[in-house]
């Protein structure tokens, strides 16, 4: 069976594809809306539309179609890696919607013109990555006032939101009014390519929004600052969120970096094993995601890192100061920072 063949199957049964992916969704003419399946954080009602009559869709904020491909096979991507967790690619998708079609998978005729495997696809993204000082900087509709008022309220100093360049929006008519400003850097740090926005206040939805076209799979946020300090102490404190990352910075490392969420991805796995790392300090959240998450990570990676979990007396990092890090995590890591 052709692959234009599943998918035409895969567009018809439509409905029944939606609720194997536990997907709600509205319907408006020959349109469908909902919250963005592909990506956390998914509190944006129409940050999702899918056209039925042109079988694509889109996620308009946070671009998660460019990451996963914007035909159906790539919303079964994007979903079927939040739920699990891990990134998956396109013969796992193709396996999934061949189950729900009650298709012999072994039988599709993939044209590998249409669709790379994933040594390539893999390729493609490191490729794009090494490239992107070349890339334009991302469009930021507004003035930003250095540093942020609001995460000066959440406790950060000064001179740690005057070292990470956050800052908040100032136009009322921009795109990220009521946010607060974060920039992401490439690897090597000579451009930025992508802010956060970063809600000031909670009746503010997205929480984080981030600017059109940015792929965090293929970034780890701070590397270019910390690449330094990786490779004189051969490790690399692994964390969700920015914020944990400056907590850490106030307590004294200098080797921490952000993968955006909870999974580590193929690009970053290769960035980290490039890094000169040979451990890897991972404090993802103390709650039942974040110890899914260690499980996940310490089966990916302890083949090629000692994978360390240090104990952690808070919920997370953001709960606690940089005294009670340097008191309560830090002894467990000598020599790691």
């Amino acid at each position: 069976m052709e692959l234009k063949k599943i998918k035409l199957l895969l567009g018809n049964n439509l409905d029944m594809v939606l609720s194997e992916l536990d997907i709600a969704y509205q319907k408006n003419g020959d349109n469908i809306t909902c919250p963005c399946p592909a990506h956390e954080g998914s509190d944006n009602p129409n940050g999702f539309s899918f056209s039925v009559g042109r079988q694509i869709w889109g996620c308009w904020t946070r671009g998660c179609h460019q990451e996963f491909g914007n035909d159906i096979l790539g919303l079964i991507r994007g979903s079927l890696s939040l739920k699990t967790g891990d990134e998956v690619g396109f013969s796992q998708a193709l396996r999934w919607a061949c189950r729900i079609l009650n298709v012999d998978s072994s039988n599709v005729d993939v044209d590998k013109t249409e669709e790379p495997d994933e040594f390539v696809k893999l390729v493609s993204i490191l490729s794009q990555e090494s490239q992107q000082k070349e890339d334009p900087l991302p469009t930021l509709d507004c003035d930003v006032s250095h540093p942020s008022d609001y995460f000066a309220s959440r406790g950060f100093t000064e001179d740690t939101l005057l070292h990470f360049e956050v800052g908040d929006c100032l136009q009322k008519k921009s795109s990220m009014v009521n946010r607060a400003i974060i920039p992401i850097h490439n690897s090597t740090g000579d451009q930025i390519v992508s802010y956060i926005g970063r809600s000031v206040r909670e009746n503010i939805k997205p929480k984080f929004l981030f600017t059109q076209g940015f792929s965090k799979t293929r970034y780890l946020y701070n590397y270019h600052r910390a690449a330094e300090r990786i490779s004189e102490t051969c490790c690399v404190f692994i964390t969700e969120g920015q914020g944990d990352v400056w907590k850490l910075h106030e307590a004294g490392v200098r080797n921490a970096v952000s993968i955006f969420g909870k999974s580590i991805s193929l690009p970053q796995k290769s960035m980290l094993e490039k890094s000169g790392a040979t451990r890897l300090v991972v404090l993802t959240d103390n709650d039942q995601a974040g110890r899914e998450s260690k499980v996940k990570i310490q089966r990916e990676m302890s083949r090629m890192f000692k994978v360390v979990f240090p104990r952690m007396s808070k919920k997370d990092l953001g709960d606690m100061t940089a005294k009670q890090i340097q008191e309560d995590i830090l002894p467990q890591l000598q020599g790691m920072f």
